[in-house]
């Protein structure tokens, strides 16, 4: 290696120096590395964070020890080149020789390793000194800062976000006892162990910030989402039968007013028309009240938390009271229609009394009688519809036969 050769690696080891040198410094005034490195001595890493620190730590003192090691061979490599004359001799090269040693051979002394008694003969010795390249130094401290480094953002990053995480999680946890207290509905024992967890992990965040961490995101996390899962999904179940409740009650009052109705075209019905009605009659008021009384029970169940028999209540009620509304509502309409009847036979009568007028057959004697039966029937209370019926038709054939023999 000539002299330029040496000169551009020398260059090239104090930039490496510099950045190693302000990288360690870097790390080392971390709050976090300072409080890993000075822990009280009432509190001892545990858990995954003492199995990750622990060598971590290690690893950075091994690390200052080797950064010292490579400062001083490259410090003696840079002595060295100052005193390689100008002009090279047999000597300046045997300098150069030895510069290149030191940077590129095996020159760094780790020390006195400890050889294992299985890997030893008879005439081995227990320990043996431990030489290595700068270069392959700085691979071994690069690894080793690597996983200092991680450690320690690690413990950094779990510190501030659990301090966060500890304290969403209290709110929400007491925003879900409230809301199951407004549900009426009792929390789970998963959420009170999550309760208790939380208290244990703020105790344990100094020792193990990891642990904790982990244990959090595995343990806590699902409950709280499966806890406001479930409430949510009561409250919206509570909020669909409290819905269909009120909407039972609209039903009701429906029910009630076109029974009323039905009530008066029944009564009319009954005193206008001798048939016998064919629908269903009017509820009774004891119908209408157990109607009442079930959907009140149904109410105070739902009151109690009792929702899917609330459901199941509410279901069966709808049927029923379904029921009673169609059949109403047919009967009522039977009935109009049936009433309606009787006074458009009046109108239609009165029609056909014109008509034969018109043709000169009012006199006639079998539409005279006819025509005074079916006023008879059709102006007296209650008529006889089917009667009236026939008279009526009877009329309109009679009376269509004569303009034909005309």
């Amino acid at each position: 290696m000539n002299v330029e050769q040496i000169d551009r690696l020398l260059a090239q080891w104090k930039q490496n120096l510099d950045r190693i040198s302000q990288n360690l410094i870097d790390l080392h005034g971390l709050p976090t590395y300072q409080q890993l490195t000075a822990m009280p001595s009432d509190v001892e890493l545990t858990g995954k964070t003492k199995a990750k620190v622990v060598p971590a730590l290690s690893a950075m003192n091994d690390l200052f020890q080797n950064f010292d090691l490579l400062v001083k061979t490259i410090d003696r490599a840079v002595i060295l080149r100052k005193q390689v004359p100008k002009f090279l001799s047999s000597s300046a090269e045997s300098q150069l020789r030895e510069i290149e040693y030191l940077l590129t051979g095996n020159s760094i002394q780790l020390g006195e390793q400890q050889i294992p008694l299985a890997q030893r003969n008879l005439l081995s010795a227990a320990q043996t000194q431990s030489a290595i390249a700068p270069a392959k130094l700085l691979e071994v401290m690069t690894a080793a800062f690597q996983v200092a480094k991680d450690v320690v953002v690690a413990v950094e990053t779990a510190q501030s976000h659990l301090a966060a995480q500890l304290t969403r999680s209290q709110t929400e946890m007491r925003s879900l006892q409230t809301l199951a207290d407004s549900l009426g509905v009792r929390t789970s024992n998963e959420l009170a162990v999550a309760q208790q967890k939380l208290l244990d992990f703020g105790d344990r965040i100094i020792c193990d910030p990891l642990g904790v961490s982990d244990e959090f995101e595995r343990e806590i996390e699902p409950i709280i989402i499966r806890a406001r899962q479930y409430l949510e999904e009561i409250a919206r179940q509570k909020a669909s039968v409290k819905q269909e409740l009120s909407q039972a009650h609209q039903l009701l009052q429906n029910l009630i007013h076109l029974n009323q109705q039905h009530q008066t075209i029944f009564a009319e019905y009954q005193e206008k028309i001798t048939e016998t009605a064919t629908r269903s009659q009017p509820l009774t008021n004891e119908q209408i009240e157990a109607l009442n009384q079930w959907l009140a029970r149904l109410e105070i169940k739902f009151k109690e938390g009792i929702l899917q028999p609330v459901k199941i209540g509410l279901h069966n009620w709808h049927i029923r009271t379904q029921e009673y509304l169609s059949a109403q509502q047919q009967a009522c309409t039977d009935n109009q229609t049936a009433l309606e009847m009787r006074q458009e036979l009046r109108g239609r009568l009165q029609a056909l009394q014109a008509k034969a007028l018109a043709k000169g057959m009012a006199e006639n004697e079998q539409l005279s009688q006819i025509a005074q039966q079916a006023k008879d029937l059709l102006y007296t209370r209650p008529t006889p519809l089917e009667q009236a019926i026939q008279l009526v038709s009877e009329y309109e054939k009679v009376l269509n036969r004569s303009f034909k023999s005309i």
